[in-house]
């Protein structure tokens, strides 16, 4: 059975192009080595990742949704990495979050995941700025 994860971190204000800079910068590593990145995804048994940046009336949030087999095995294989796109997240958190380590309390109701999706990696980069 999988494990999901939820992050929700407060935007330093007017850091939110950053962030979209910063996720740009990380898709391009990404693209760049992608047998890097199945290797990481294999180490830390991450199924998927969504990033996104929700607009609210105190400010923007950073949102995180993680799937993966382990949030243990995960979160210890993320320790222990040294690889380059490791580094970028770092820099990105401590830019411009105003608190990396903050991560929120969710509360998992339901998960539901399809049995026959497909297998392939396979990242979706959407718009610089949907405003």
């Amino acid at each position: 059975m999988t494990e999901i994860f939820i992050r929700k971190q407060k935007i330093r204000p007017g850091k939110t192009d950053r962030l979209r800079e910063w996720i740009q910068e990380m898709n391009e590593e990404a693209e760049a080595d992608t047998q890097g990145v199945r290797n990481i995804w294999a180490d830390e048994s991450l199924h998927t990742i969504s990033l996104f940046i929700e607009h609210a009336q105190d400010g923007d949030y950073f949102v995180w949704y993680l799937e993966a087999g382990s949030m243990e095995q995960l979160i210890e294989a993320r320790r222990a990495s040294t690889h380059p796109l490791h580094d970028i997240e770092d820099a990105m958190m401590e830019e411009v979050l105003e608190d990396p380590e903050e991560v929120g309390d969710f509360e998992p109701l339901l998960h539901g995941v399809n049995s026959e999706r497909p297998a392939a990696f396979d990242i979706h980069q959407y718009s610089e700025d949907p405003q």
